[in-house]
């Protein structure tokens, strides 16, 4: 298991716990402080507060929104670490409509990655050209 200095919380559509195509579960089997935390269960509904983050973390929202800022040189000089990512995982509607649900996640400054990032995963087609899976998406952030 690898360790960072990033934080990564992937934020899990329930139904998509078991599909073999997700990529979250590899992230969480390969990143010593990766964690998933499930949304939608009417049991037991998602807080921002489980995801721990601590006061010296900058926590940063993962998806190409509009208000987005690209992960860059020039992001890391204006928004110096340490992070916790935040990434939302399930399809493209799934994941677009979480940071305006889920309370509090509309605050956090949302992040995104270049526009150069290609996905290579092809276990399942995306809806999207520009699109990369979930453990894609972590890769390209830490780096």
């Amino acid at each position: 298991m690898h360790e960072t200095l990033t934080g990564v919380s992937i934020i899990m559509h329930h139904r998509e716990k078991h599909l073999t195509s997700n990529t979250a579960k590899l992230a969480t089997l390969t990143l010593k402080n990766a964690q998933i935390f499930q949304r939608g269960l009417p049991d037991d509904p998602f807080e921002i507060s489980k995801l721990n983050i601590t006061a010296e973390s900058l926590p940063l929202y993962l998806f190409p929104d509009n208000d987005a800022l690209e992960l860059n040189d020039e992001f890391i000089i204006n928004h110096p670490g340490p992070y916790h990512l935040i990434i939302p995982d399930g399809t493209w509607n799934q994941a677009k409509k979480v940071r305006r649900r889920e309370p509090g996640l509309s605050e956090i400054l949302c992040v995104k990655l270049s526009d150069s990032v290609k996905g290579e995963y092809k276990l399942r087609k995306g809806v999207r050209d520009d699109g990369v899976c979930t453990f894609e998406a972590i890769a390209y952030a830490l780096e």
